[in-house]
């Protein structure tokens, strides 16, 4: 086994995602937030950024799904042997920048740690995940915990 899964490493997105009217009105039927800055055009034009923007936890849901799109976590856990077993928790999210109608998010990951538990059969993988949009401003930073399982 190889020693790929260390702190620094790059968790490669390969995929970028564009989000249009659509995505909006699914992704927020779907969770609910439903707040007026997020469903409301008018109440929207008298915002700060003038139309409806992405209710922030959606904005993790995308920007998590760009890390894991092509199970790109899982294939590099492979490679030192583990599989995932557990998403554990998500630590300091901070939504930098509003997502509106036609942004593209790509997302940029890296491994913060990689470090056995009490279990000799699981590690807990920490990757903190920056995502942007097309103007290459920042829209969210956060921290990911995960189980990783030896195979057998």
């Amino acid at each position: 086994m190889s020693n790929t899964v260390v702190a620094g490493t790059k968790i490669p997105c390969r995929v970028s995602r564009t989000l249009d009217v659509g995505d909006f009105s699914m992704l927020h039927q779907l969770t609910w937030f439903n707040m007026a800055v997020h469903s409301n055009s008018e109440y929207a034009k008298n915002t700060w950024f003038k139309e409806r923007s992405l209710a922030a936890p959606v904005i993790f849901v995308v920007a998590d799904g760009l890390v894991h799109h092509a199970d790109t976590v899982a294939y590099l856990l492979e490679q030192d042997g583990y599989e995932i077993y557990a998403y554990v928790g998500i630590d300091n999210v901070k939504i930098t920048t509003p997502v509106l109608f036609g942004d593209t998010l790509t997302a940029e990951a890296e491994v913060v740690d990689f470090r056995a538990t009490k279990n000799p059969n699981m590690n807990l993988l920490i990757y903190r995940n920056k995502c942007y949009n097309q103007r290459g401003q920042q829209v969210i930073e956060y921290q990911t915990t995960m189980m990783a399982k030896k195979m057998e």
